[in-house]
């Protein structure tokens, strides 16, 4: 069942505005697709909250607005803490939609155990499925990785039956690579030290001379 989120028209707009909605408990959204004219709205904040505690991809629409509806993109604040605007795109179960989600890894690699470094490369993937299929996220189970090994984007577990990936199925999502021991740092570091020139000092010389 998707989450319900309740909608009014928003008529009044600028930044004061939207300031004193917010101030309010309301968030002020923009509502469009399916070749309608976009709609200005405000929505409750404590149910948009609730719906991405949740994991919500997709919402139920009430009131000036009815209908499915995915959350297209969120706006927050410089500190990720607070929403200050949120696009809404109309969809339907026959859509197809494109959308990230997150990667999750998933339990132990043994590589870590022969002394490799276990590296999360990709933390969200980009899908294209129906609305109504969207996961919470995809799963890289890590526990058959050795020490060189790597999971690839088709190896992630959880897409939908009909769902397909965008972009390269073959990008790595997680690996475990070989430790580069300290002394072997401390010399790269080393080498790539240049010693400065004495500019002043080569300077003094060629006069004396």
């Amino acid at each position: 069942m998707s989450e319900v989120l309740e909608v009014a028209v928003r008529e009044q707009h600028g930044k004061l505005r939207n300031r004193r909605l917010r101030i309010g408990g309301k968030l002020p959204a923009v509502l469009y697709g399916h070749g309608e004219k976009p709609v200005s709205l405000s929505i409750s904040s404590d149910q948009l909250s609730a719906s991405l505690r949740h994991g919500a991809k997709v919402v139920e629409l009430k009131g000036a607005a009815k209908g499915q509806a995915l959350l297209q993109a969120i706006q927050w604040d410089t500190f990720h803490q607070h929403v200050l605007h949120v696009d809404l795109l109309r969809v339907d179960a026959k859509d197809r939609v494109t959308i990230e989600v997150e990667v999750v890894l998933r339990g132990e690699a043994p590589g870590t155990r022969e002394g490799g470094l276990l590296e999360h490369l990709l933390h969200q993937v980009e899908i294209e499925t129906s609305p109504n299929s969207i996961p919470e996220n995809l799963v890289a189970n890590v526990n058959d990785l050795h020490l060189g090994d790597a999971v690839k984007v088709s190896d992630l577990e959880g897409l939908p039956a009909g769902a397909t990936y965008v972009g390269d199925a073959d990008q790595p999502v997680a690996q475990c690579i070989e430790q580069t021991a300290p002394e072997e740092e401390e010399a790269a570091a080393e080498g790539l030290a240049v010693e400065p020139e004495l500019i002043g000092k080569k300077e003094d010389e060629e006069e004396a001379s």
